[in-house]
């Protein structure tokens, strides 16, 4: 008998042997943010020696689970989960920093920007185009570039998306992997569907947001699931735009959620309880959460894989799933969907040759110059590869809309209230040309025209045509003091062309009309109207590295200009109940010098603390030829003409014919899009076209502010106290919203 057993058992271990081992397959679901708990899982699952055979995802866990069938380790998922800046990855601008020079101003400085075509409202499937996410997600997946079957991954491979048609559940397993997890993740209205064949796709969680049923038919047989959802949210839990959206969309998963979790042999749910989709901003709390999960299932996925090694020898878990490569040979550019636009404009802003190496970086930073010409409303791309380590780049991009309508509100101490209104239009008169009307509406009018022309083989060069127009009110202060209240007419014609260095750098020669108008805003008997009309010819050189526009935190902005005052028509009148008593129109003065510079940097010292630094200067040489044409030192926004900003005086306080200044800050990243922002500044004024006599309290300004911001979705608001040594009073100032 005890013979009998040892047989049986020896023949029960070799037909055991002979078996091949369970196929665990592994399921991530969607939850937007709270997706980041998943990496803690597949590090428990990595530190355990589990070996995953196949892998299925939905939305953000199509993300999760495509790096780690691309054969990135838990470990690493979680240092590219920590690098990312997620709000930059969802945003829909480009970085300023790759915005035409001559374009930049017009960036980041609209609460609305609508599209027309033909006529119409352009109405598109969702907000967001996600671009960065596109580029982020290339460059990442690289190493697997030329897998177009995701069964040929390290670990088999599927993804869920819903077609918008149908309303079914698309198995995305072939064709472009990056093109499959952002189709898996397009939440419908916020962002845009994905075209797949004769259909577009959007986020599989609509009908399939736990894709169990997938794993188990590509062959698993033993299934460990993660679920986010925790089904459907009460209602004082829908705390945001996209928790809604979540809500509503997965009402169809809701049904199917159970007969999903009942294949699950292993079935994890993080405690993510007042987290939602859009937690983003909790990145490192929802990271850690999902560790603590990993480290309570770490003794589950412990006994799976100790058990598979003693039954099966030739189980192995391979640490190293990632191929090497992480360069490709360019050998041809290929670009679908040029329609308005040129191949030569896109390829120099690419500046990609053939025969050379890249990454996914170097692409993802190319494409990026390309984008902020803002002539493209998506820029995708691809490789095909032709023999091993070459491939043929190939992009597919959507052209922006010709004509954009903008709208901004805007609310200023100095100006007041105003709606601000932006009509912009390319190729409306010649091709390669932009057309723009700018009106600022309200008590201080302003108007702005101008006409764009990109000339050139490499289009970087600019003929640039504008009219400028502005009814402003001009307080005229006597030691410090505001005495009286004028209204200033400024006219402005100027054309001037300009050679552009990359995207950060321009110079160019130009020649301006100006005519200028003070008189009385409210009329008395004894009045004084005033006006000159010149000319000005002047050289340039602009620099702008910013990152952004608004709570800059790194880069520089640097601009100078030379030129020579002519041509001086000035006109003087004094009226005594409404008869000219003294007119002064047969005066005359000589041309003279003019010196503009104004440099600003911002440095980071840390995550949150940036250093500010400005250095503005402005001098009329032999300013006793300069007639109206003075500088205005004042003011915590710049929007002015001839304004340099100063904290502790308000606009006009001083007038010159020569200032400098410099100032000093710190700006502290308090919270998300809050900061504060300390300002201390000095300078001389009143230097200029007399003997030099040193700084004295006749022509030295000091002063101080403290400013609290917000950056909102309709632009900045700041709140600020500042004082002067000179005036000795403390002033509130208030910004809100884009300025004209």
């Amino acid at each position: 008998m005890r013979y009998f057993l040892i047989l049986l058992f020896c023949c029960s271990a070799i037909a055991m042997l002979a078996q091949k081992p369970p196929r665990v397959g592994l399921t991530l679901s969607g939850g937007g943010a709270k997706g980041l708990a998943h990496i803690g899982i597949l590090e428990a699952i990595d530190s355990a020696g589990l070996k995953i055979d196949y892998v299925t995802g939905t939305s953000m866990g199509s993300i999760m689970g495509s790096l780690y069938a691309a054969g990135y380790s838990g470990k690493e998922i979680e240092r590219i989960a920590r690098s990312i800046d997620w709000a930059a990855l969802f945003s829909g601008r480009p970085s300023l920093r790759n915005v035409n020079i001559d374009e930049k101003d017009e960036v980041e400085n609209y609460a609305l920007e609508l599209p027309l075509e033909k006529g119409k409202i352009k109405i598109y499937s969702g907000i967001i185009e996600g671009q960065e996410i596109w580029l982020k997600f290339q460059e990442l997946l690289l190493p697997v570039y030329d897998v177009k079957d995701f069964s040929k991954l390290s670990i088999p491979f599927k993804c869920v998306a819903t077609d918008v048609g149908t309303g079914k559940a698309v198995v995305l397993d072939q064709g472009e992997l990056v093109s499959a997890i952002r189709a898996s993740m397009a939440i419908p209205s916020v962002f845009t569907a994905v075209d797949y064949k004769d259909t577009k796709l959007v986020d599989g969680g609509l009908v399939r947001n736990f894709p169990v049923k997938d794993v188990v038919e590509m062959g698993a047989t033993k299934v460990i699931g993660v679920n986010l959802s925790q089904g459907l949210l009460q209602a004082k839990d829908l705390n945001s735009a996209i928790d809604v959206l979540y809500q509503i969309g997965f009402y169809k998963d809701a049904d199917d959620f159970e007969n999903q979790r009942k294949l699950c042999d292993v079935y994890i749910e993080p405690p993510l309880k007042g987290y939602s989709a859009a937690s983003f901003g909790s990145s490192d709390s929802l990271i850690h959460i999902g560790k603590v999960t990993g480290d309570k299932y770490y003794p589950i996925f412990k006994r799976m894989a100790d058990s598979l090694k003693l039954l099966y020898p030739d189980y192995a878990f391979a640490k190293e799933r990632l191929p090497k490569s992480t360069y490709v040979i360019l050998d041809d550019i290929r670009i679908d969907g040029l329609k308005r636009t040129t191949r030569t404009g896109f390829t120099n802003r690419l500046n990609l040759e053939k025969g050379q190496a890249y990454n996914g970086v170097d692409v993802a930073e190319a494409i990026r110059k390309v984008y902020g010409s803002r002539n493209y409303k998506r820029i995708t791309y691809s490789w095909e590869p032709t023999t091993p380590g070459h491939a043929v780049l190939v992009f597919n991009v959507l052209e922006s809309p010709l004509t954009f309508l903008k709208a901004a509100l805007h609310y200023n101490t100095y100006s007041d209230v105003a709606l601000i209104v932006t009509a912009e239009s390319k190729n409306l008169v010649f091709d390669r040309s932009k057309s723009t009307a700018k009106f600022n509406i309200s008590e201080n009018f302003r108007m702005y025209l101008e006409q764009n022309q990109t000339f050139g083989k490499r289009e970087n060069n600019n003929l640039i045509l504008s009219f400028y127009h502005e009814r402003m009110g001009f307080p005229v202060y006597q030691d410090f003091k505001n005495s009286f209240l004028y209204r200033t007419t400024f006219t402005k014609f100027d054309a001037h062309i300009q050679h552009n260095i990359k995207f950060n750098a321009t110079y160019g020669l130009g020649t301006s009309l100006q005519d200028i108008n003070l008189k009385p805003k409210i009329a008395a008997d004894a009045t004084v109207k005033a006006g000159n009309k010149f000319a000005n010819t002047y050289v340039f050189y602009q620099f702008n590295t910013l990152d952004k526009k608004n709570f800059t935190t790194s880069g520089w902005n640097i601009y100078t200009e030379a030129g020579w005052v002519y041509h001086q028509r000035p006109s003087d009148r004094y009226y005594s109940n409404g008869t000219i008593e003294v007119s002064t129109d047969s005066l005359s003065f000589a041309g003279y010098g003019q010196i503009k510079m104004r440099v600003e940097n911002y440095t980071p010292l840390s995550a949150r603390v940036t250093l500010l630094s400005q250095w503005h200067a402005g001098a009329n040489i032999h300013s006793d030829d300069a007639y109206l044409n003075f500088y205005n030192v004042g003011g915590i926004t710049d929007f002015v003409r001839n304004q340099y900003v100063f904290s502790g005086l308000n606009e006009f306080q001083v007038t010159s014919n020569s200032v400098a200044t410099l100032s000093l800050g710190f700006q502290y990243a308090a919270f998300k899009n809050i900061y504060g922002i300390a300002r201390a500044n000095a300078g001389v004024y009143d230097f200029s076209g007399r003997k030099w006599e040193g700084i004295n309290s006749h022509n030295f300004l000091s002063g101080y502010s403290l400013t609290a911001g917000y950056d909102s979705g309709i632009g900045p608001i700041t709140l600020t106290i500042m004082y002067s040594d000179q005036v000795q009073k403390l002033y509130g100032y208030v910004n809100v919203g884009f300025h004209f």
